[in-house]
């Protein structure tokens, strides 16, 4: 078995479910060896990564190399970083040293990309060990991590399942228990959606705020990365880490984290329109959530939010443009490298015409100054992550709120907006659908507010149980396909 009671000289640390900020300290107490943990977790990668295919790629001999450096800092009492001795993932499309990255793309398996992406030197500079690349939908152009050169990766909770994507393959890792946290991207909720789906944490902080070189583009207009991780505690370690170095910044941050978690009395604003609609239990799970902030003494204020649809189209037409323009040095070359999927919608961005591009970045930025104004005087929106649970690997389609829909719009819909507004937006587990899947809440917040947004999260989970929920560990892939229950 990989979670051993008496891991870690006998303190009854039980690896699968240790986080990053309990990691960290116990390493630095010198409970836990470095070399120890890395060695665990990599035997359980060997042991069960297959089971949801979580990975693109592991480098064993350099993450025990920088294992046994971290030891060595230690034993010599050097001054070490937040992260020093945790191991973790970096999504596939995230150039980090001592892998190749491609993307999960049979355009680049060939001569995967080389580099040092400074979101990965500053995670490595905090002292995490990067022991995998993860997988993911291909060029991060899909929300279901079924188009893969690596192939599809697997729901933990239900291995007929999706994981939701495009950074799927960070969240199933993290979710099963292999690693304590992992790098995602997002465009149009590729670090939300499979978080919810797959039952954790993420975030996507606001647009810029992260460093974005060496991060394989999608649509630069959307594009942003974050941690994913189990708790909104471990979220604010990793996300700073992984911003821009300033002196000072991290006491802020942490006071930032620590004045939200601890204030009850907050205004909360509740999203509903027309594009909110979610399957019955996925909204029971929501009305759940929303309680436990009432409970705390948070005031419920409803905000109707007018034009979904249309920022649902605008989002699709930039996404769609900038995606074709960069692809244009691959496709016309490579473009049976591609899947199929991808191949069609970088072909389909094509048509969209100079004229519609700005049409819709016009829109995007008038509508950015009305969202402003309606959430002047809250803390945060709240809405679902996402309108259902986790769909079958099989189902291109699924069905809610009376309407039948692509799984691929289903799972964009509503996260997009906090691309197309650039607010930080953060999804927790909050509760479990009619299948046994997770359920998400988001909480979008201000923009350079993300870790008072992290710090009212984690006031959520201080009061509930979700994110503490795990899928079973063991068994079998499975085969067939699950029934879709709403």
């Amino acid at each position: 078995m990989s979670s051993n009671p008496d891991f870690g000289n006998g303190h009854g640390i039980d690896i699968d479910d240790a986080g990053v900020a309990q990691l960290a300290a116990l390493i630095r107490r010198g409970e836990l060896g470095v070399v120890e943990l890395v060695e665990n977790r990599l035997a359980d990668l060997e042991r069960r990564g297959a089971r949801t295919n979580a990975f693109a790629s592991v480098n064993h001999e350099q993450a025990l190399a920088q294992a046994r450096e971290a030891d060595i800092a230690l034993t010599r009492g050097a001054s070490v970083g937040p992260l020093h001795g945790v191991p973790i993932a970096v999504k596939d499309n995230v150039l980090t040293p001592g892998f190749g990255s491609s993307a999960a793309s049979g355009v680049l398996a060939g001569a995967p990309l080389q580099g040092d992406a400074p979101l990965v030197a500053q995670l490595r500079a905090a002292g995490a060990i990067v022991v995998a690349k993860t997988n993911m939908h291909e060029w991060a152009y899909g929300a279901t991590n079924t188009s893969s050169h690596h192939g599809p990766t697997r729901n933990p909770w239900d291995l007929r399942a999706i994981t939701g994507g495009s950074s799927g393959g960070s969240a199933a890792c993290v979710a099963e228990g292999l690693l304590p946290m992992a790098v995602g991207t997002d465009t149009g909720g590729s670090i939300r959606i499979p978080s919810a789906a797959c039952g954790i944490s993420g975030i996507k902080p606001g647009t810029g705020r992260v460093n974005g070189e060496g991060v394989l583009p999608l649509a630069w207009s959307f594009d942003a990365a974050g941690p994913m991780a189990r708790s909104a505690e471990d979220l604010w370690v990793g996300l700073d880490a992984m911003l821009p170095a300033a002196a000072g910044a991290s006491a802020r941050h942490a006071a930032q984290f620590r004045a939200a978690r601890a204030q009850a009395r907050v205004r909360i604003g509740v999203l509903v329109g027309e594009g909110f609609e979610t399957a019955r239990d996925v909204g029971h799970a929501f009305d759940e959530a929303l309680q436990v902030f009432r409970q705390r003494g948070a005031t419920l204020v409803p905000v109707p939010v007018r034009g979904m649809g249309a920022v649902f189209a605008a989002w699709k037409a930039i996404m769609y443009a900038e995606a074709s323009t960069f692809h244009r040095q691959f496709i016309g070359a490579a473009a049976e490298r591609y899947t199929p999927e991808v191949r069609a919608l970088l072909h389909a961005g094509e048509s969209v015409s100079a004229v519609d591009y700005l049409a819709a970045q016009q829109f995007r930025a008038a509508f950015g100054e009305s969202f402003a104004r309606e959430m002047a005087g809250l803390a945060a929106l709240a809405l679902p992550t996402l309108p259902v649970t986790a769909p079958p690997l099989a189902e291109s389609q699924v069905e809610f709120a009376g309407r039948t829909t692509t799984t691929q719009d289903a799972m964009t819909a509503m996260p997009c907006l906090a691309n197309f507004t650039g607010l930080p937006a953060v999804s927790v587990p909050s509760g479990q659908g009619d299948s046994g899947l997770p359920v998400g809440l988001t909480l979008m917040g201000h923009p350079g507010g993300e870790f008072a947004l992290l710090g009212l999260a984690a006031a959520y989970q201080d009061d509930s149980t979700w994110h503490a929920m795990r899928p079973k560990r063991y068994g079998a892939v499975a085969t067939g396909e699950a029934a879709h229950v709403r």
